[in-house]
């Protein structure tokens, strides 16, 4: 029998053979080992066909993997070695076939490309070592974990914005070729990166003209931008914009190379305990590991999948489920204690812990009496906690509390490009435990000299991923890791810390709220999830079900529409007045850009914040929208009124609370993020003694917004809870 032209030969007779064009495709191309394959990104490659058309591939080549710097694989340099090196191509093409937006067309250049770099002699040898990915050999349940980790990368990437306006001082200094610039707000600061051009749009008299550049040096809020062309002193600077995607992070990079090593066989992830309890349940777990002295206090197991055992001075000990609680700073709630229990416990059902902590119910409160009790309980343990979250914000909220409630004995690892220049009055407190990320990097010595005996560390999780901090974690191995704002953070995001932190890893704690802020671009990419959308996590969630922030009217209003009236408050303040809505009768919502503004809404605000300010109240303004918080901001600043750290959009403000807020929710005729009850809950739920809610009566009570959660507490509060413009001119404030 011998196969020609589709048609099979046997006993004289010819039939047809019948083979689909998938399994022709997977058989005899896909996973055809006489045929070699090799591609640019051949990692996507995999996960796409597997996505898209449910195929395996094997034996195939990443021609980027022949390049050194793995951390920055998508570099014009890296490009350029994977494809035959300086000597044989043209930069300028290179880069203009491998730009991030570059017509689909380029697909096919892009696959002729690697083709004849694969041809080429003195490329053999450096591909012939490299791992092949082969996805025919992985577990379904397996690969549908990594292929859905790296799509969802590339979703979150591809949410990423292609233009941002920078908002800078309109004076400038030009020299030598060099435009440096101020930048006035860190959301739209000027960042250096290979990949985005800076447009400078100036104007004389009449006469706009536009030159490019690139920021050679950003330290702080001061950028230097090389540009093609001149300026003068008389030019005014019009606007400034960066064109072009940001870079990936480290952590962004770190994440796409686990996926890939996977892929190639060279990680098992399916032998990490920590990465089965989250992706992949229904592998078992060992709850009895092997128990035998070692050389050093952190081991691994690398052939199994159970879980590493307690340590202690170099020998594995039996695990203290419950050690006595220590927390001077008051009295635990008796969910807080349960959930403060389940963090310091050893027990091997514990190794990974959820709670779910609404607004107001003391997160911190109880990441600092697990803290205090772990490093009290036992001096001769020496177990080391990490303390994460998504945002440098949180992480400095946690430190305060920390520090409040008498325990200095941690540090806290910040970004200088966060810290210098910008942020720094906001650590004034935490001088004393501030490690700055420019500190890293040179050498043990040093960092020993830093840390001195702390056993806690805080930083944000991308932090966790910066290629010097090996310093840090050495001294201060990863054992259990608590992490904060945990609703907010793509699963995916975990896989960095669980792959370089594998041998030291013993204990995650995952704390946040599903019914507060989801991972960014969930709004738009529903698949986007954190650990709290795992049904088979979320159920063993401890909830902590008692709110102290918010006066009775307000808490009582979340429990009921939110939290299934599980949620109880305990607040001095139980007057219905703590809650008002005004009536901004000639309210208009209006375009700009992508966001709105209601001018209308920014007069009232700018009228209370005096208030408020004359009478020395603690406030905060919150809006969805970045151009109304925009404007509120520079209109607070022209008015000679506090301005610095006084308005935010909801998103920026979650985990902060404040005396008094002032909303503004600028829309009057669509919904927009109004409908999202997530954010919405976020909003109505960070004041301590009142809340102010700036909109059209109208609208919220018989228009489209009726239907909202801002709708339906306008119908809890009555009539009796508006006031009327003429009511705020007469200083009437909760």
């Amino acid at each position: 029998m011998r196969k020609k032209d589709g048609m099979v030969k046997r006993q004289g007779q010819q039939q047809k053979l019948t083979i689909s064009p998938r399994t022709l495709l997977q058989d005899h191309i896909l996973c055809d080992s006489n045929i070699q394959l090799y591609g640019y990104r051949m990692d996507r490659i995999a996960v796409a066909i597997f996505l898209e058309l449910s195929l395996r591939i094997n034996a195939a080549v990443d021609i980027l993997s022949v390049s050194s710097d793995s951390h920055d694989r998508r570099s014009l340099q890296a490009i350029m070695t994977a494809l035959g090196g300086e000597l044989l191509l043209q930069r300028k093409n290179v880069e203009t076939l491998f730009a991030d937006g570059a017509p689909a067309t380029n697909v096919a250049l892009q696959a002729w490309a690697a083709c004849r770099a694969a041809m080429l002699d003195h490329m053999a040898p450096r591909y012939a070592p490299l791992p092949r990915i082969a996805t025919d050999t992985l577990p379904d349940a397996y690969l549908s974990v990594l292929a859905k980790i790296s799509r969802h990368a590339d979703i979150s990437e591809s949410l990423k914005p292609t233009k941002v306006i920078n908002d800078v001082k309109g004076d400038f200094i030009f020299k030598k070729g060099n435009v440096n610039l101020e930048c006035t707000r860190f959301r739209t600061r000027i960042m250096s990166s290979k990949n985005q051009v800076i447009q400078i749009e100036t104007q004389v008299g009449d006469r706009h003209s536009i030159i490019t550049g690139r920021a050679q040096r950003v330290k702080g809020r001061q950028a230097h931008i090389n540009v093609n062309g001149t300026m003068d002193s008389r030019e005014k600077i019009v606007s400034v914009t960066t064109v072009g995607k940001e870079s990936l992070t480290a952590a962004e990079s770190y994440r796409e190379d686990v996926v890939r090593q996977a892929l190639q066989g060279t990680v098992k992830l399916t032998g990490h305990p920590f990465f089965c309890s989250i992706w992949m349940p229904s592998f078992s777990i060992s709850q009895t590991p092997l128990v035998q002295p070692v050389a050093y206090p952190l081991i691994y197991y690398p052939g199994g999948t159970s879980w590493p055992p307690p340590v202690l001075n170099g020998f594995t000990k039996p695990p203290v489920f419950y050690p006595p609680i220590c927390y001077p700073g008051g009295t635990l709630n008796v969910s807080q204690n349960i959930a403060v229990r389940r963090i310091i416990s050893e027990a091997y059902k514990d190794r990974v812990v959820m709670i779910q902590g609404p607004p107001g119910t003391g997160k911190t409160t109880v990441i600092a009496a697990s803290v205090m009790s772990i490093i009290q309980y036992d001096d001769t343990q020496k177990r080391t906690i990490w303390l994460v979250a998504q945002s440098n914000v949180a992480v400095k909220n946690i430190a305060e509390k920390l520090d409040k409630v008498g325990f200095r004995d941690f540090k806290l690892l910040v970004s200088m490009d966060f810290h210098f220049d910008w942020h720094e009055h906001l650590y004034e407190r935490l001088a004393h435990c501030l490690i700055r990320s420019d500190e890293f990097g040179d050498g043990p010595v040093a960092a020993s000299r830093r840390i001195l005996d702390s056993r806690v560390m805080l930083c944000t999780l991308s932090m966790l991923s910066n290629p010097r901090i090996d310093d840090y974690t050495r001294l201060v191995p990863m054992q259990t890791v608590i992490i904060d704002e945990a609703s907010q953070i793509e699963v995916g995001d975990y896989l960095p810390v669980l792959q370089r932190f594998r041998p030291t890893l013993q204990k995650m704690v995952f704390i946040g709220d599903d019914k507060q802020l989801a991972p960014f671009g969930q709004d738009d990419v529903q698949q986007l999830q954190s650990v709290f959308e795992f049904p088979h996590l979320r159920q063993q969630a401890c909830f902590l079900n008692t709110q102290y922030r918010m006066p009775v009217v307000v808490g009582d209003f979340i429990s009921r529409h939110i939290y299934d009236h599980q949620l109880m408050t305990v607040h001095d303040i139980s007057s219905r007045a703590a809650c008002r809505f005004v009536d901004v009768k000639m309210g208009q919502e209006n375009k700009s850009g992508h966001s709105w503004v209601n001018e209308q809404e920014i007069q009232v605000i700018i009228h209370l914040a005096r208030l408020y300010s004359k009478l020395g109240r603690q406030y905060k303004v919150l809006t969805p929208y970045d151009a109304q918080s925009v404007a509120i901001e520079k209109q607070l600043e022209s008015e000679d009124l506090p301005w610095e750290d006084k308005c935010f959009n909801v998103d920026s403000f979650q985990g902060n609370e404040e005396d008094h807020i002032i909303v503004s929710l600028v829309r009057t005729e669509g919904v927009g993020f109004l409908k999202n009850v997530r954010r919405m809950n976020v909003m109505l739920t960070r004041c301590k003694k009142s809340m102010i809610i700036c909109t059209s009566r109208n609208f919220v009570m018989a228009g489209k917004a009726a239907d909202t959660l801002v709708g339906k507490l306008a119908a809890a509060m009555g009539p009796e809870g508006w006031l009327g413009s003429r009511d705020i001119l007469r200083g009437v404030l909760p």
